[in-house]
């Protein structure tokens, strides 16, 4: 992953790839229509641009896991195989065998390609029988072998994909549908055993999703799974696994309450945009307000850093209601129609880090002197729940987050 806002980084620092790592984004029913830049033309702003709550979708159409139901003839499902589209360029995949294969994909219109950065080499897969490992390797060379022939993806509804190769075979996917949707979502630790709890760098949260549980605060981020045996009861289903950042004490102490607290929920019951969870200490939640999905304002690179992409120094960005400017002094025109954005760079020489023609997996700088519009060049933009900007952009999607906002955890 990139180095965050601010790393240090020269031309010749080693040029480290930094990977684009899913956010938990919602995917689209069609394809985005990307613009044309037109450098002859000046984009005239439109006023304050703002995403009304569904651009995401329609900037990110895949992003997300999605279900491997077949392949042509061949039933995926015994191997609980799964693609995860890490949003804008970023894929891995697994059907039984251990999984990972990372790669990149391009999608243009309804056009789908895949370059990978290694071979694919399956390892030993586990299971009773040497049948049931065989055929479990079998599936992962299957699904990787389709993947890296694919040719053309489409979206019947926002619950199924389906890829096609050249030869016409047709993989069916399906997006899991989630189980509880009243308690899905994010949400905002608010007390623990009664007491309110209180984090000094970000917000503690607390995020629920097709049975699985994620919670962070100050450090460490954890999660588990859970059932629901009945309305208004829960159970967990193993220990909460956490990562291992060195925290001071009383970070250290809040994770601790955190994990006590998940690991002994019993239950759980609705009021208004609050959720209070029983057992142990017990839980409140409650729902964040609304983000500010106004384009205007001053942003860093936060969450991720574009495919391919190392920091040369940081990655800000200006914008008001007629033009942006970035790291390198660099300004441009926009105008925005809808998640569509038209940008025509400033002709000068803070301008003139052009980018050369994509190619998966190639590094490229940003940040500090080289500016991010010129490489970059956004076309489209969205918020996530959390308030951070998403631009859509040649080299996948980057996130920003506002100046003097709460980082979300791993930014």
């Amino acid at each position: 992953m990139g180095a965050g806002p601010g790393a240090p980084g020269t031309a010749a620092a080693p040029r480290r790839l930094a990977f684009l790592v899913a956010a938990t984004f919602v995917a689209a029913c069609s394809a985005p229509t990307s613009p044309t830049l037109d450098a002859s033309a000046t984009p005239q702003p439109n006023g304050s641009a703002t995403d009304d709550g569904s651009y995401l979708r329609q900037i990110d159409p895949l992003g997300g896991q999605w279900r491997v139901i077949r392949i042509g003839n061949d039933d995926f499902t015994p191997f609980k195989a799964w693609i995860d589209f890490s949003a804008g360029g970023f894929l891995n995949h697994s059907a039984g065998c251990g999984g990972g294969f990372p790669a990149f994909y391009q999608l243009s219109g309804e056009r789908f390609a895949l370059n990978r950065l290694e071979l694919i080499r399956i390892g030993k897969c586990t299971g009773a029988e040497a049948a049931v490992r065989q055929s479990a390797a079998a599936s992962e060379r299957r699904l990787a072998s389709f993947l890296d022939r694919t040719v053309a993806w489409r979206q019947p509804d926002e619950h199924m994909l389906i890829l096609t190769d050249p030869d016409g075979t047709v993989a069916l996917l399906k997006r899991p549908v989630e189980p509880h949707p009243e308690l899905a979502g994010r949400w905002l630790i608010e007390a623990i055993g009664g007491k309110r709890l209180v984090t000094e760098r970000r917000p503690a949260t607390l995020t629920i999703t097709r049975g699985s549980i994620g919670a962070s605060a100050d450090c460490n981020g954890m999660g588990t799974s859970f059932e629901r045996p009945a309305p208004g009861r829960i159970t967990i289903k193993g220990p909460v696994v956490s990562t291992a950042m060195g925290c001071p004490p009383e970070d250290a102490a809040e994770d601790a309450s955190i994990a006590k607290a998940i690991t002994s929920l019993t239950g759980y019951r609705m009021q208004n945009e609050r959720v209070v969870f029983t057992g142990g200490p017990g839980m409140t939640l409650r729902r964040p307000a609304p983000a500010d999905r106004r384009l205007e304002g001053e942003y860093e690179a936060c969450g991720n850093t574009l495919l391919g992409a190392y920091h040369e120094g940081p990655v800000t960005l200006t914008i008001d209601q007629a033009a942006m400017r970035d790291n390198a002094g660099c300004t441009a025109r926009y105008a925005a129609e809808g998640p569509s954005l038209t940008l025509r760079l400033a002709e000068t020489k803070a301008c003139s880090s052009l980018a050369a023609a994509y190619r998966p997996g190639e590094p490229v700088g940003i940040g500090g002197g080289i500016s991010t519009l010129a490489v970059a060049r956004p076309d489209g933009f969205a918020f996530d729940e959390q308030g951070r900007l998403i631009l859509r952009t040649s080299r996948g999607l980057l996130g920003m987050c506002r100046k003097g906002a709460p980082r979300p955890f791993g930014s």
